[in-house]
């Protein structure tokens, strides 16, 4: 199993979290597959979605930058999950 594959401790993630996050994931689509380097149009919200270093780079970046905008609770959740991607 390759590196990227696998992380020990998975995130679980449920609505309207979820929500908030796949909106970020679509801001860096369309990506290339990290498993298998074919394009990508969309998340995949029923399927794994293989995304690459510089596609998490670039969501935490766009996290960052709306965070001032958002509640603190929003703020909490988001930076629960920035730090969990740093991680991994």
């Amino acid at each position: 199993m390759k590196d990227w594959h696998y992380y020990r401790d998975p995130l679980r993630v449920y609505s309207p979290d979820f929500d908030i996050l796949v909106s970020y994931f679509n801001q860096v689509y369309p990506i290339i597959d990290a498993s298998d380097n074919t394009e990508r149009d969309r998340f995949d919200e029923c399927f794994d979605n293989w995304i690459k270093k510089d596609y998490w780079i670039k969501i935490i970046h766009n996290i960052e930058v709306d965070l001032i905008n958002l509640s603190k609770e929003e703020q909490e959740f988001l930076n629960t999950f920035i730090a969990w991607i740093k991680e991994a």
